[in-house]
């Protein structure tokens, strides 16, 4: 029983979001053939501030801190 949480940028409408989870469900059967029934999905929505991505906050690179 799959179990697939993916960590996104808040923003998205209910209906990309509900899309992004039929995509992911549809994926994970076609990879690795798990019946869509016993798939199960969580998103979890971020505001952009609180992501860190290469090592960017809110897309400026990294400050080392002189403390």
């Amino acid at each position: 029983m799959p179990f697939i949480e993916c960590h996104i940028k808040s923003g998205l409408t209910q209906e990309r979001r509900e899309q992004l989870i039929r995509d992911i469900i549809q994926v994970t059967h076609d990879s690795i053939g798990s019946d869509p029934k016993i798939i199960n999905v969580i998103l979890h929505e971020h505001p952009a501030e609180n992501i860190s991505i290469s090592s960017r906050i809110n897309g400026e690179d990294f400050k080392k801190s002189t403390g």
